[in-house]
């Protein structure tokens, strides 16, 4: 069955354009290395583990691959790829508040069945972002060529529950006319 309901459903979409739909499977025969494997083939995917005190496994793990927007950001140059197109910017101060201003147009409807987190921008913010908050001297050459910050949305998320040995895998109904994120 999924989840919510058709009535249900009509009542969240009034309360934001991002309304998660999911189905939950048990976990007795995967794990999330074993579904990373089989989901997480594409360029940009990920696989979050949580951890209590170090050394517990947490409750939930995260999977998501093949996301429909990615934000990257280099010193001042950010680009923005949303179904394969490729848009490149140009910005003067904090490229994350370009990523803020993405993000801003779209309001996640929360369901108490899910975990807090269900969803979103995925990520990475390195070092090197600190040239936008303070001043610093560059000395270092940059010989890795990593973005400075990426961040990806993904329309499918996969949540392993570890308490409940369940699956829920969490697609998002996009309600405002846009095609994705």
């Amino acid at each position: 069955m999924y989840y919510p309901q058709e009535k249900e459903f009509e009542a969240l979409a009034g309360k934001g354009n991002l309304i998660p739909v999911w189905r939950e499977i048990l976990a007795d025969l995967e794990t999330p290395v074993s579904a990373f494997i089989k989901l997480g083939q594409g360029k940009f995917s990920y696989l979050l583990e949580s951890v209590e005190k170090g050394e517990q496994l947490g409750r939930y793990s995260f999977l998501g691959s093949d996301p429909v927007l990615v934000f990257k950001s280099k010193r001042e140059r950010i680009e923005i790829i949303r179904q394969g197109k490729s848009e490149i910017l140009r910005v003067e101060k904090d490229p994350l508040d370009a990523l803020k201003k993405i993000m801003a147009g779209y309001k996640t409807v929360n369901s108490a069945e899910l975990p807090r987190f269900s969803g979103g921008a995925i990520g990475y913010v390195g070092y090197d972002m600190v040239r936008f908050w303070e001043e610093i001297h560059e000395k270092n050459r940059d010989d890795l060529n990593l973005p400075d910050s990426l961040f990806m949305l993904s329309h499918t998320l996969v949540i392993f529950d570890h308490i409940n040995h369940t699956i829920k895998v969490v697609s998002y109904a996009i309600l405002d006319g846009k095609e994705s994120p």
